[in-house]
């Protein structure tokens, strides 16, 4: 266990913080290689100081025997110990044999034996001695009093003659006899209560273990890892001095390992934690669902808890995920929330963006979408502001449904549920910026990075009054800053991801510096939470021209291609592909910043072997004309979609940004009419219609001096349709939707 101070500013888990900084080890690659708990004690701050934020980080390896093939579930627990203690009535044994109590034991006081006949003649096997422990205090009867070692009696040996028959039987009496007499006592103990800090679903890791026959393909060793982070704040009442964290493992194979830092950041909380309960089990236990009458009955009765006087804010925090052939495959299955007889949400436990996994690809069945859970994620949490339910003081009555259903096999469901208690909000305008999603090195993101132009960030209003507007400015480190000026409508404790305008990636070093000011035009009550860096990789450069070459399974009309420039714009694009066949386009791209998506509507990538039998293989590639070399191999059995920026020329582009985009088109959607308005009407320009399958359905050169071209589609079956205007050098395409 080793306690770490930082006061300066540090780069960690892809993000740069500049404040006083505690972390706090406890799990150091611990193995985890069978079913079981997995406890460490750690060391934590002294409860002097206030932390306006604590995380954990929760990083997931292999084993040192490797990773098992397996998905397991796996959680962190916090153990607290609350210095109360209750008993159990229990019978202390008068004695026990060999550590066992039985009802009764006749013993010889000598050692005793049989007589066994093989090749050199009869030989003597003496019995092994019975230790006797007996337990006759009065005032302890579970101190033991007295040791003994008797043997084994009342039984028949025999003896044989020269050749090795049997002459005769011996009959070994018993010394002394004991019978078992019992004490009621009481088995005392302390209270522990146990709450679920965070869980993640191991991945299917046949390529890290060096046992498989596939070790080491598809770019993974056994030295692979993954960081679940969570926000662990609310718990930071309880991470005082020693502290007990179980890193529980579910899995009944060579394993996994679990390294568990917590980062505590100084500074006034959003708010206080007064109290925090399980409602029903301790930690994250399972509820086996068989009927919904059962469930509800015996499972999932109404609660009821009491509640502080004191508080204002309640919350309740519901972690489900399912299990079992039925429990984990059953999609449309809900919980309801009710308190105090008031429904207040409810949520589907389901994932359905499994092909979207940050850990890809998988040896097992990783795409196949579940029970609020996917193999190699975290468990998501549902959050329920139930402050207006409750009435400080009074009792809190909590019920929680689910979905009727009738199971063919066996499910259940693993479930942490908590109830929190706040003392007032600490602050009334406070913007927060929460993550770096793009550009970032964070393995969570990885599906979205490297990136060359839009960045995405996430922002959290931690103060009571809703947030309208925000600045946010942002740089490469070293680089031009760029001012984007946010509005929407956030209210406390919301969270938004924010999409900037692309920047200049002209700075020294590859850091992304992220700052936020004047929420609502005022001044932040919390400057702290206002600035974020994340790490990043720069994106691969290409020629202008290149080859989008994809080898189509049998399935290829599931299969779709765009480029896009950074605006948003389709460039060049293919919906549906020739099955069984290469499918090569060539593009002619000026000097800029792209996004290559390519999406398979089934979710099984190219190439997945799961279905492989029946949908084949395929490939995908960036391959240059001339000579022709690839530029870039995307691995086939990618799940949902393949997300893959890049530039051409270096990312600078040769067009004046302020006339990128000459053309206003509305209303989008239509009901048939598109109006297509002109900034510039001194040069003629090119309008081509096209429908999702790339056909041109429509062509018209608008002349000079014309401001505004009328288009009529509402001959056309409603859809999606791709409308292209080129000026001169420059194209713009705009998705149009056509609804009647």
């Amino acid at each position: 266990m080793r306690k770490f101070f930082i006061i300066i500013s540090v780069v960690i888990y892809g993000h740069t913080y500049a404040e006083d900084t505690t972390w706090v080890k406890v799990h150091d690659a611990t193995d985890m290689t069978w079913y079981g708990h997995y406890k460490q004690w750690g060391e934590f701050p002294d409860g002097s100081e206030n932390y306006r934020k604590v995380m954990l980080h929760y990083t997931m390896g292999c084993a040192s025997t490797g990773c098992s093939g397996w998905d397991y579930t796996t959680h962190i627990t916090l153990r607290h110990r609350t210095g109360k203690y209750d008993s159990t009535l229990v019978l202390a044994p008068s004695f026990t044999a060999n550590g066992v109590t039985q009802d009764s034991l006749e013993y010889a006081n000598q050692p005793t034996f049989t007589l066994q006949f093989d090749s050199a003649g009869v030989d003597t096997i003496y019995n092994d001695s019975i230790v006797v422990i007996s337990y006759n205090n009065p005032t302890d009867p579970w101190l033991a009093t007295d040791t003994s070692y008797v043997f084994t009696a009342n039984y028949f040996y025999f003896q044989f003659d020269s050749l090795g028959n049997q002459s005769d039987s011996v009959w070994v009496s018993a010394d002394n006899v004991i019978y078992l007499s019992n004490t009621n006592t009481y088995n005392i103990y302390e209270i522990i209560e146990e709450y679920e800090l965070g869980r993640a679903i191991t991945p299917y890791g046949t390529y890290m273990n060096p046992t498989n026959s596939s070790y080491g393909t598809n770019g993974y060793t056994e030295d692979w890892q993954h960081v679940f982070s969570y926000d662990i704040t609310d718990f930071a009442h309880l991470l005082v001095d020693s502290v007990e964290i179980d890193a529980f493992y579910s899995g009944w194979s060579s394993g996994f390992s679990a390294t568990t830092d917590f980062e505590f950041i100084e500074g006034i909380p959003a708010r206080n934690v007064l109290a925090v309960n399980n409602v029903y089990k301790n930690a994250a236990s399972s509820y086996s669902y068989s009927s919904s009458s059962d469930f509800e009955t015996n499972q999932m009765p109404a609660k009821k808890l009491p509640t502080l006087s004191n508080a204002e804010e309640f919350e309740f925090r519901f972690t489900p995920s399912g299990h079992g052939q039925a429990g984990e495959f059953t999609p449309g299955i809900h919980y309801y929330l009710k308190v105090n007889g008031t429904s207040v949400g409810s949520n589907e436990i389901w994932k359905d963006d499994c092909g979207l996994n940050a850990v890809w690809p998988q040896g097992g069945t990783w795409i196949f979408d579940r029970a609020n859970w996917c193999p190699g994620e975290a468990v998501p949490t549902f959050y329920h502001d139930i402050s207006s339910q409750i009435i400080p003081g009074d009792s809190a009555l909590f019920d929680v449904d689910f979905t009727s259903f009738n199971p063919t096999s066996g499910a259940s469901y693993s479930c942490a549920l908590q109830f929190f208690q706040f003392e007032a909000a600490n602050f009334s305008l406070n913007a927060e910026i929460v993550d770096i999603i793009s550009p970032s090195t964070k393995d969570i993101h990885s599906r979205f990075n490297p990136v060359c132009g839009n960045p995405k960030i996430k922002i959290k209003n931690l103060g009571t009054t809703a947030l309208n507007t925000l600045d946010i400015e942002y740089e490469m480190e070293g680089g031009s800053t760029e001012t984007y000026n946010w509005t929407g409508n956030l209210d406390y404790l919301q969270s938004e991801e924010v999409t900037l305008p692309s920047f200049l990636f002209n700075g020294s070093d590859n850091i992304f510096n992220v700052r936020i000011s004047n929420p609502n035009g005022g001044i932040d009550e919390q400057k702290e939470n206002d600035f974020l860096s994340s790490s990043f990789e720069l994106v691969p450069d290409y020629p202008n021209e290149f080859k989008v070459v994809i080898d189509a399974n049998n399935f290829g009309n599931e299969n779709s291609w765009i480029i896009s420039d950074m605006d948003g714009t389709a460039l060049y694009w293919k919906f549906g592909l020739t099955s069984n066949q290469y499918n090569i386009d060539t593009v002619n791209l000026p000097n800029g910043c792209y996004l290559f998506e390519l999406t398979d509507n089934g979710k099984d990538g190219l190439d997945f072997w799961w279905s492989n039998a029946t949908t084949g293989t395929g490939s995908a590639k960036f391959q240059q004309v001339f000579p022709p070399y690839i530029l870039e191999t995307f691995h086939p059995d990618f799940g949902s979609k393949i997300i893959h920026h890049f530039t051409v020329g270096g990312g600078v582009s040769t067009i004046e940004d302020e006339v990128i985009k000459p053309f206003n088109i509305y209303p989008n959607p239509t009901t048939g009419q598109i109006q297509i308005e002109l900034s510039e009407n001194n040069k003629p320009f090119n309008v081509q219609l096209y429908n999702i399958l790339g056909e041109a359905i429509w062509h018209e050169e608008i002349k000079a001096h014309t401001s505004l071209k009328r288009l009529d589609i509402s001959n056309q079956p409603n859809g999606v349709y791709l409308l292209k205007l080129q000026l001169g050098d420059r194209i713009t395409t705009e998705r149009i939707i056509l609804n009647r």
